[in-house]
């Protein structure tokens, strides 16, 4: 004898399929200047300076020139590294970080940003400060209104060479800025919390122990988004601490 499906339950099941329906045609959304055109399909990469795009059956390409925003969330791919970059293995988030970023070189989107801006960062804990300094240059040639971001990169790269004072001038107006701010958002969060735990090694560097301690302590209380700096930041107060620094 067959189990009957009630009405309910036969509805309820149709609504379902018809959710997981319209996940799994969610779409990448492009929109033109030229026309205010919004392009929905799925986006392949970034090649010759034109965004890849698969509208249907059909592959096209949208010059980034012609690119107003765009609307694409983070690949599985970036999750995975950054998910790796969180534990500190380099060595397994090269693997990954480095096709994502030559993929999707410039795209307009704050996850492709920071995978980009990530690059240097990876290459340097890697100790191959060449292709480090590459992946810099190369960011701020893609994302030119960076800002911070780009000026933290070159800190990073100045710190690996030794030249602190370099460093500083960039962190410092960084710091200031956090700082100043009581409320940040997401993004910004990570910003000044890697500003402030690599102005604290720079701090460290001068012996201004207490000065260091403080932003740490910043880092790890309040602009604590990037778990990576978070994790090196209570390293370094911890280490302090046990010397009998205090904030001042």
């Amino acid at each position: 004898m067959k189990a009957s499906v009630s009405p309910a339950a036969a509805i309820f099941a149709v609504l379902i399929l018809a959710a997981g329906s319209l996940i799994c045609r969610a779409q990448d959304v492009v929109v033109q200047k030229n026309d205010g055109l919004a392009r929905e399909g799925q986006i392949l990469g970034v090649k010759a300076g034109a965004i890849r795009i698969k509208i249907g059956p059909a592959e096209t390409g949208i010059p980034m020139a012609n690119v107003v925003s765009v609307t694409m969330a983070p690949p599985k791919a970036y999750t995975e590294a950054m998910a790796l970059w969180q534990k500190g293995d380099a060595a397994k988030t090269l693997p990954i970080l480095v096709p994502l970023v030559e993929n999707f070189s410039g795209l307009p989107t704050k996850w492709a940003e920071r995978a980009s801006a990530l690059l240097g960062e990876v290459y340097l804990a890697a100790a191959q400060t060449d292709k480090a300094e590459a992946a810099f240059a190369n960011f701020q040639k893609l994302y030119p209104a960076a800002g911070s971001s780009a000026d933290i990169g070159l800190a990073r790269l100045a710190i690996a060479k030794k030249d602190f004072e370099g460093a500083r001038v960039k962190l410092v107006p960084i710091v200031e800025k956090a700082k100043a701010t009581k409320f940040p958002d997401s993004g910004t969060s990570a910003v000044y919390g890697q500003a402030l735990f690599l102005l604290g090694q720079v701090q460290e560097s001068s012996a201004e122990n207490a000065e260091a301690l403080e932003n740490y302590l910043l880092a790890v209380t309040l602009f604590h988004e990037d778990e990576a700096v978070v994790a090196k930041a209570t390293e370094r107060a911890n280490a302090l601490k046990e010397k009998s620094v205090i904030v001042p």
